[in-house]
C-alpha cells in the first residue's frame, strides 16, 4: 500500500488560468458506459474549483504565476491530504482510456507526452488539492498542486473537502451538475442539507444554486424535500 509512481513539474506555465490534464489517447469502446453522463457534449465544466470526466480534468489556476504540480498514483486510497496545508481540496471520479494522463493546454493537446502512467484500470478516483504560497521576490506567490489517483470502480460522486473562497451561484450550479453527472442512477434522491455537506457550502447557497441551475437547464427537480434531481431541462408535456 502506497505510492506507485509520481511525476513533478516545479515550473509549470498555464494558459487562460486553467490547469488541464487529459488522456493522451482517447479511444472509447463502442459500448460506452452510462456515466459520466453527457460525456460527449463538448464542454469541460470545472465549477467553483475543479471538474473531471472521461479523459479530462480541468481546474482553476488563478493568475499567471508559476505553478508547482505533483501527480501521484497510489495502489489504494491514500491517507487524506493535510487540509491545513491546502486551501482547496476535491475528490472526484476519473475515467481513463489509454492508461496514462498528461498535462496539456487549453489550445493544444499533450502530443506524445505521457506524464503519469495509471495502468490498466479504467475507473479511478482523484484527490485534487491546491494551495497558494507566499515567496520571497518575484513572483510574490506561487501555487502548489497535488493530484493523487487510485483505482476505484465503486463510482462515488464528487465531494469537496476544503474551500478557500466564497462561491458564486453560477459556478456552484456546475458543482451540483457534476454530482449528477457522476451519479450512476438518476434521479439523485437527496436533501438540501446533504448537498450542502457534500459541497461544503451553506444550505442557503445550495438553494440559490439550484435556482440558477434550473434556469440554465442544467437540471430539474421533482418535488420538494427530499429532492429528486435529474440532468437537463424538464421534458415538455
Amino acid at each position: 500500500m502506497g505510492v506507485v509512481r509520481t511525476f513533478e513539474d516545479d515550473d509549470l506555465s498555464l494558459e487562460y488560468s486553467l490547469l488541464v490534464l487529459v488522456d493522451p489517447s482517447v479511444a472509447w469502446p463502442h459500448e460506452d458506459p452510462h456515466i459520466p453522463h453527457y460525456r460527449d457534449r463538448g464542454d469541460t465544466p470545472n465549477g467553483t474549483f475543479a471538474g473531471s470526466g472521461a479523459g479530462w480534468i480541468y481546474a482553476d489556476a488563478p493568475d499567471l504565476d508559476d505553478h508547482r504540480i505533483r501527480l501521484e498514483l497510489h495502489d489504494s486510497e491514500p491517507p487524506p491530504a493535510d487540509r491545513g496545508h491546502f486551501d482547496d481540496v476535491l475528490e472526484t471520479p476519473y475515467r481513463s482510456s489509454s492508461g496514462a494522463i498528461s498535462l496539456a493546454w487549453v489550445t493544444s493537446g499533450p502530443g506524445d507526452r505521457e506524464d503519469l502512467e495509471l495502468g490498466a484500470a479504467e475507473w479511478f478516483r482523484v484527490r485534487i488539492a491546491r494551495r497558494r504560497e507566499d515567496a520571497e521576490g518575484p513572483p510574490e506567490f506561487r501555487y502548489h498542486w497535488l493530484l493523487q489517483f487510485w483505482p476505484d470502480s465503486a463510482i462515488e460522486p464528487p465531494v469537496w473537502l476544503a474551500r478557500s473562497e466564497a462561491v458564486r451561484d453560477a459556478r456552484l450550479a456546475e458543482d451540483i451538475e457534476a454530482i449528477l453527472r457522476w451519479t450512476p442512477r438518476l434521479p439523485l434522491e437527496t436533501t438540501t442539507r446533504e448537498l450542502a455537506r457534500r459541497l461544503l457550502v451553506s444550505e442557503a447557497e445550495v438553494r440559490d444554486a439550484l435556482g440558477v441551475a434550473r434556469l440554465a437547464d442544467l437540471l430539474h427537480t421533482e418535488g420538494e424535500e427530499p429532492l429528486r434531481l435529474r440532468l437537463g431541462p424538464r421534458a415538455s408535456s
